[in-house]
Order: structure tokens, then C-alpha cells, then sequence
């Protein structure tokens, strides 16, 4: 998925590739389970790679393939490792789309903050195992056109430091620790 793609040659491309990354899901992707769409409001980049030693990172095998749901104690990440270095971005806060249906909801149905809240909430749309119905899931890429999102794209993104974070001895000075890549 060349949306998800990161060069991990050094910190500077692969801080770039995050700017690149969070500026593309702010403004114009949407995640698709079955017939719900959701936007993402809230999210933290987690790397490690040679040149990219994050700490923070789990280095599960799931995050070193690129456009995967990963699920883990803390919640789910979408993961863009490239087969050798890890990758994923923690949903921390997802807001479900107006779908037509309901004119008392305005743009937004719901908005669900917190990483496993956010988990929970993209899952429960998944079919029941008996169906015979194929899940879907996918993220859209709506280009700007806010016509099927009902969501006006974000103006303004935050950039701030992820949250809940320990300190950890291989992070010399907190460096990681305190780095601003979550975006809200």
C-alpha cells in the first residue's frame, strides 16, 4: 500500500513519511468495515528499524507488513513495516459517519476516544461467524471530496507527544519517549 509506505534510510524520511502519512489520514481517509465508515481523529506512529530505534514499538512480527489490522493489549494498530523494519499506527480516537439516515446526528454519529474503545468499536462491525457474508475492510481514500465522508477534513493537526509512555533504559535522555508523533 503505497499510502503506508516509509523510508526508513534515516530519522529525517521517516519523520517525513509520518508528516506525509498523518496529513493523508487527516484530511482524507476513511476506514470501511462492511457498510460503516469511520474517520480518524486521533493516532500515534510507532517505528523501529535500524536507524529508527524506537523502544516504545512492540517489534511483533504482524508490524513488519504494511496495511494489516494489528490487535495487542493496548489496542489496534495499522501496520506499514516493509518486511525488515516494524511499523504501526496506534487508533487512539475514531469518529463513525453520519450515513444518511438520521438528520438529528449532523455529520457525526458517534465519536469513540481511547485505544481500545477504538478497537472494540471497528471490530464489533465485523459479520457474526456464522454469516455467509464477506467482511470488508478497507481504508478509502476520498481525495479531499467530502461528498461521501460528511465529515469536514481537519484544518488544523495537532502534533503532540504519545501518550502513556514509560521511560526506557535503551532511550538515552527520553528521546522517543518524548517525541511529538502522535496527531490529533
Amino acid at each position: 500500500m503505497t499510502l503506508l509506505n516509509v523510508n526508513f534510510e534515516n530519522k529525517e524520511t521517516i519523520l517525513s513519511d509520518f508528516e506525509r502519512i498523518a496529513e493523508k489520514f487527516s484530511k482524507d481517509i476513511n476506514i470501511k468495515i462492511n457498510n460503516t465508515y469511520y474517520r480518524i481523529t486521533d493516532f500515534e506512529f510507532y517505528a523501529f528499524s535500524q536507524n529508527f530505534p524506537d523502544p516504545q514499538t512492540h517489534k511483533h512480527h504482524l508490524q513488519l507488513e504494511n496495511g494489516k489490522f494489528y490487535l495487542h493489549s493496548s489496542g489496534i494498530d495499522i501496520t506499514f513495516g516493509d518486511g525488515v523494519n516494524y511499523g504501526g499506527i496506534l487508533l487512539r480516537g475514531i469518529v463513525k459517519l453520519y450515513d444518511g439516515t438520521d438528520n438529528k446526528s449532523g455529520f457525526m454519529k458517534k465519536q469513540y476516544d481511547g485505544p481500545q474503545i477504538v478497537a472494540t468499536e471497528l471490530l464489533s462491525n465485523l459479520y457474526t461467524l456464522d454469516s455467509d457474508e464477506k467482511n470488508e475492510i478497507a481504508l478509502i481514500d476520498i481525495s479531499g471530496h467530502n461528498q461521501d465522508a460528511c465529515f469536514v477534513p481537519a484544518k488544523t493537526i495537532v502534533r503532540t507527544k504519545r501518550v502513556g509512555l514509560t521511560s526506557k533504559p535503551t532511550d538515552k535522555d527520553d528521546f522517543y519517549k518524548n517525541l511529538s508523533i502522535r496527531y490529533i
